[in-house]
């Protein structure tokens, strides 16, 4: 039954591509109307929706000049550029959509960032204004885009301007709200920021231990190191098996500072949300979204190797082995704990292929 609903798909994929190409000539752009480009933008597709970024982006490169009039194209491509890590080379491809007025979602997303990540906060206020006011299908679109022109503006704000902006969250994001609300005192230096703290991940409702991290950082930044160290063995006992804890609890001790997060750097806060985004989307298996998000997080904060934990799961889940070892073996050079995690699941991924004995 699989099968046959994949070769449906499968067929009906294929019935749309000659369609779609088909029409082309009407619109003098005949140089797409062969063969060839039906076959490349047919694999392309079919390599991006597999989680295979880099094969996709080979046959997507082909096709230049096709987001004039399949604006579904320049979407995907971009997909597959981020999703390889090759931030620049989208960047320059959405400044190309935006002097031809071709821009979308994914390319403001992909400019603002960019800026945001320079400081330049008044142009990624501007684009990200631009995520605000289009049109998307995808509720956690306008999260992103609401959440990311607020943290772009805070520089010009005083903390209730702020407050006020990050209270009009969506009333079904009010977890994500939460997040944002302490990260927020932390941001302005608010003397609540440690009742805030404690308030999100005392929660019994919600798994809100990862925060534990970020209190366990804001401590130290204000000198409380061993404080720091007692949230940290507090949660862990808890929850034993969190990577990030373990990994940061092995950092005070041997006073490390591999991981790098700070509240203050506006970058840092959104490639958290961004996280947030993916995760929200890995669990719904939605992995080529959840990759996107993860890698844009990576970009804006490229020491945070907990980011890699979660992509190379997605790798994992399907069954893109070859991926996931390759991040799994970067992992090992950042932190004890991430070594032992990495052989962990690299041995796990042996297993699947049947190399027991490796």
């Amino acid at each position: 039954m699989n099968l046959f609903k994949y070769v449906l798909k499968l067929t009906t994929q294929i019935f749309f591509v000659i369609i779609f190409f088909s029409t082309l000539q009407a619109k003098n752009l005949d140089k797409f109307n062969d063969g060839d480009n039906i076959s490349d933008y047919f694999s392309g597709i079919v390599y991006l929706n597999a989680n295979q970024y880099n094969e996709s982006s080979r046959f997507l490169k082909k096709l230049n000049g096709l987001e004039e009039i399949h604006p579904r194209y320049s979407s995907s491509y971009i997909y597959s550029l981020v999703n390889q890590g090759k931030f620049n080379e989208a960047f320059n491809y959405a400044k190309k959509l935006e002097k031809n007025k071709l821009d979308n979602f994914e390319s403001n997303l992909i400019i603002g960032i960019y800026f945001l990540r320079n400081k330049n906060f008044d142009l990624a206020q501007k684009y990200f204004t631009k995520l605000k006011n289009r049109k998307t299908r995808f509720i956690l679109n306008t999260f992103v885009s609401n959440s990311l022109l607020n943290w772009s503006s805070f520089n010009n704000l005083d903390f209730n301007e702020a407050k006020n902006k990050v209270d009009l969250t969506d009333s079904r994001f009010e977890n994500l709200k939460n997040i944002q609300n302490v990260f927020l005192h932390c941001f302005f230096k608010s003397q609540k920021t440690d009742n805030f703290f404690k308030e999100l991940t005392s929660n019994t409702k919600v798994d809100f231990s990862r925060y534990n991290y970020f209190y366990a950082k804001y401590l130290v930044s204000e000198g409380k190191i061993n404080m720091a160290k007692k949230i940290i063995n507090s949660s862990l006992e808890s929850y034993p098996r969190n990577l990030l804890l373990n990994q940061y609890k092995y950092d005070l001790i041997n006073k490390n500072n591999d991981i790098n997060f700070n509240c203050q750097n506006q970058s840092h806060v959104v490639a958290e949300i961004l996280y947030i985004t993916a995760n929200a989307l890995a669990s719904q298996s939605v992995y080529k979204f959840s990759n996107f998000y993860l890698n844009l997080a990576k970009y804006l904060n490229n020491n945070f190797y907990s980011f890699d934990g979660l992509l190379a799961e997605n790798f994992f889940k399907v069954n893109n082995f070859k991926q996931a070892k390759k991040i799994y073996k970067n992992m090992e050079s950042h932190g004890q704990v991430f070594a032992w995690h990495s052989v962990k699941q690299n041995s796990r991924i042996l297993i699947k292929e049947e190399k027991k004995e490796e």
